[in-house]
């Protein structure tokens, strides 16, 4: 059985640090392995061993949620996370705060330096992918971006955003987030792609290209998930250098078969 400290091991061997940010992005479908009698002790054990590897640093995995797109209330302690069992069973652990973005909420242990926290913690109009939002934050501290068991990179809309690409739009989602028992009516910014064109966000072109330059590294657990990391920075110059010989560079036109980009 893959123990908590076989997967801290690994964290180790593709270059995560005890003070690390890590953002982790999962499919537990390969995770059969790990040690526990079921389900939730499984979960427990892969999530030990991701804390355990960034002890001294900041553990954050994706909680999304669109049901404020659906113009139902956002409520920060109870909407469950739409993007995996892991990410919910991480958000309902104690000392695990949520941040309150209504469609691209994450949940994060660890300290958040100061000048973060009025930002990522806030009750208010946010701008999903913006210059205050989670992913400008693992840009800020160059998180160690992680695809556990598969592919898939929210922080590429970002980029985008940053590069104004032209396959994507501004579209305001107006909403209630509740928190502490409190009802608040807030915008949300988000960069969508228009759902009538014939492409989609695809990432298996960036990780091809960042593994050829040496900026990914992955390790696999014995008949268990293969682990992908890579610096958010990293990430983001490579995008960005691609996307300077083809705009499109981040979606699924011409560059074959999709992968998940966690998102729209």
């Amino acid at each position: 059985m893959i123990t908590a400290r076989d997967l801290t091991a690994a964290l180790r061997a593709v270059g995560v640090a005890p003070s690390d940010t890590l953002f982790v992005h999962s499919d537990v479908s390969r995770c059969l392995r790990f040690a526990g009698h079921g389900r939730e002790e499984k979960l427990d054990t892969i999530i030990h061993g991701l804390a355990d590897a960034v002890a001294d640093g900041v553990l954050i995995m994706p909680t999304f949620s669109y049901s404020y797109c659906r113009r139902e209330i956002f409520d920060v302690e109870r909407t469950p996370s739409t993007v995996g069992i892991l990410s919910e069973r991480f958000r309902t652990r104690p000392g695990v705060r949520r941040t309150p973005d209504p469609i691209f909420s994450t949940a994060i242990l660890g300290r958040i330096p100061a000048e973060w926290q009025k930002a990522l913690f806030r009750v208010a109009d946010t701008d999903c992918f913006g210059e205050q939002s989670v992913f400008a934050y693992l840009m800020a501290v160059n998180a160690q971006h992680l695809c556990l068991g598969r592919l898939a990179c929210t922080l590429i809309h970002h980029i985008e955003q940053h590069r104004g690409v032209e396959y994507r739009y501004f579209k305001d989602f107006r909403g209630v987030i509740a928190h502490d028992g409190v009802l608040t009516l807030t915008t949300a910014r988000y960069l969508v792609r228009p759902l009538e064109n014939d492409y989609d966000a695809s990432v298996a072109p960036l990780f091809a290209a960042m593994e050829r330059r040496g900026k990914l590294l992955s390790a696999t657990l014995e008949r268990g998930p293969t682990l992908s990391a890579a610096r958010a920075r990293d990430l983001a110059a490579v995008a960005e250098e691609e996307m300077e010989l083809d705009p499109w560079f981040l979606t699924q036109r011409g560059h074959g078969p999709s992968v998940p980009s966690g998102s729209r």
